[in-house]
């Protein structure tokens, strides 16, 4: 496949040096740092559908880099990605297809995007860019996009989700992944659920309010990763409930989702909360605060 804003040629079976590919476009990766790439642009570089498949009659294309060393076989990570969809995708948006764009190493991300990450949606394109080889923390920001645009979704609400989704393959250490057969994720946090972040952060005096966050970035992005990435799963999984098996709550809260994207300021935000969700944003905080007071992490599942 090629990409509309270029590609970097390798022959057929030739491996791509990712040092002398990263010096090559040292001049791009530059530029990128000092210019507002915009959010829809997708990866340069030659790509090529490794594998493939369909569920719930959406296509999930499982893209990489030709010539690039990968440590794991497309196949089994498409496979997982798959299992994900089929799982959690009923529930939420299934485009009719989700391009995953898989990069060998975070350096060859940096070169062919400009962005300095392990992954990213690129929401405009039903696609998802990671270093991990089955980022369904990525996938699932695809899932939960309004179609409306433009797209103004506070990320607190996207985080959220994705969060609420794939929290137990991002927090869980090294080797209980090996043992539940799970990926390679972005890390720990901290070695704790959602929940059990929160409720330090709460009980330091480090939560953040949600009534900011509800509407821009400014006040997220302001914040550590450490803190709005799990206060925001831990609140979304709280409004969810266990298990995410209420349809009809899944329903009201993209309902609200859609609302909150086209709300042109934090007032229309509440004003949607309240209108599907059936609470307050006050209230529901109050009571994910009584929640987050009577969290045992110690038996947590």
């Amino acid at each position: 496949m090629r990409s509309a804003y270029g590609r970097a040629r390798c022959r057929e079976g030739d491996h791509v040096d990712v040092r002398r590919l990263t010096a090559a476009l040292c001049c791009v990766a530059t530029l990128a740092a000092c210019t507002p790439w915009v959010h829809d642009r997708l990866p340069r570089g030659d790509w090529e559908v490794a594998a493939d498949g369909v569920v719930h009659e959406t296509e999930l294309r499982y893209l990489t880099l030709v010539g690039a060393r990968y440590e794991e076989p497309a196949a089994p990570a498409l496979q997982r990605l798959l299992t994900f969809l089929d799982e959690v995708g009923p529930a939420w948006r299934m485009p009719e297809r989700i391009d995953y764009y898989a990069f060998p190493d975070r350096e060859t991300l940096h070169a062919l995007t400009g962005w300095d990450t392990n992954g990213r949606a690129i929401l405009a394109h039903d696609a998802t860019i990671s270093v991990h080889a089955a980022d369904a923390h990525e996938v699932m920001h695809v899932l939960t996009t309004p179609t409306a645009r433009p797209l103004r979704l506070a990320n607190f609400w996207m985080e959220g989700v994705a969060m609420t989704y794939t929290w137990p393959e991002v927090y869980f250490d090294a080797p209980t992944l090996v043992e539940r057969g799970l990926p390679p994720r972005l890390g720990a946090w901290y070695g704790k659920t959602v929940h059990g972040n929160a409720q330090d952060a709460r009980q330091q005096g480090e939560l953040p309010a949600l009534t900011p966050l509800a509407h821009g970035n400014q006040a997220f992005t302001a914040l550590p990763d450490g803190v709005t990435y799990p206060a925001a799963g831990s609140f979304v999984t709280f409004l969810l409930g266990p298990g995410h098996g209420d349809a009809a709550r899944i329903a009201a809260f993209r309902a609200f989702l859609d609302d909150a994207n086209l709300a042109p300021d934090t007032a229309a935000v509440l004003v949607a909360f309240e209108l599907h969700l059936g609470l307050s944003l006050t209230a529901a905080e109050a009571a994910w605060h009584a929640f987050l007071d009577g969290w045992d992490e110690a038996t947590a599942e």
